[in-house]
């Protein structure tokens, strides 16, 4: 009786969603009022399903950015980022970028847990323990979450690994980098992260899982890598829900060696 009552308050002041988020399509069914987290994502069957790569994309086989002009690894990877693998869900673009903007920017902390989930399925190395790339503590009070918290705790509830935060500290803000080029962008990024002093890092001895929203350049993955394989990391790979949907030309020189296969 009590949660019959609860229900019907919920839906008069906070009524279901009964559009898609991303495409503003009907839903199939609204949502009771105090169901889970997944249930309350208001995203689509069809978008859900349009966020993933096309099969027959050509993939960087380390960074999973599109490749032009060949298959096998692109040329920005032709010596090897301080990252490993890269698993993303799709290419920054459609669907799939309007629902980064809502995770990153409109609040939609639930979709991130989702979209962290649906991304589980990507992962091929299971990590011991996952790491979300921070915010610096300026840019955090202004948003009032870490969106790649979210998207890790959707992850660790399908791979098993727990979240650690406060180990990779951001020691300076770095300002927007969507106007920066390539080589701005690893500049400003160099040294802007750190280990908490006092601290020996949960990912010391073990394999480590990053986990940001979107891969761009690299710069800001490769800067917090590095900081983690210099304080004892096991492995290091990379766990993102988009990549640039820009493709890189291919390259096959430079990586004999680099523990990959050809």
């Amino acid at each position: 009786m009590l949660r019959t009552i609860i229900e019907g308050l919920v839906s008069i002041l906070w009524p279901p969603r009964s559009t898609c988020l991303t495409c503003d399509g009907p839903l199939a069914e609204p949502p009771p009022p105090l169901a889970t987290i997944a249930e309350t994502v208001p995203v689509c069957d069809a978008c859900w399903a349009a966020m993933p790569f096309d099969p027959e994309a050509r993939l960087c086989a380390i960074c999973s950015r599109p490749i032009a002009g060949g298959t096998g690894f692109c040329a920005e990877c032709a010596d090897p980022p301080p990252f490993g693998r890269v698993w993303a869900l799709g290419l920054h673009r459609g669907v799939l970028r309007t629902a980064v903007h809502h995770v990153k920017f409109r609040g939609r902390q639930a979709l991130g847990v989702a979209l962290g989930g649906y991304l589980a399925a990507r992962v091929q190395e299971p990590p011991e323990v996952i790491i979300p790339i921070p915010l610096h503590p300026s840019r955090q009070r202004d948003r009032g979450y870490n969106q790649a918290e979210r998207i890790a705790a959707g992850l660790a509830a399908q791979l098993g690994a727990p979240v650690v935060e406060g180990d990779l500290v951001r020691l300076r803000r770095t300002g927007e980098q969507t106007r920066r080029d390539r080589a701005e962008r690893w500049r400003n990024l160099a040294g802007a992260f750190g280990v908490r002093r006092g601290r020996i890092p949960a990912w010391a001895g073990r394999d480590a899982l990053l986990v940001d929203d979107v891969l761009t350049t690299g710069a800001t993955a490769a800067a917090a890598a590095a900081v983690l394989w210099a304080t004892g990391a096991r492995s290091v790979n990379l766990a993102v829900l988009a990549v640039s949907d820009k493709p890189i030309p291919a390259a096959r020189a430079g990586l004999a060696g680099s523990g990959y296969d050809l």
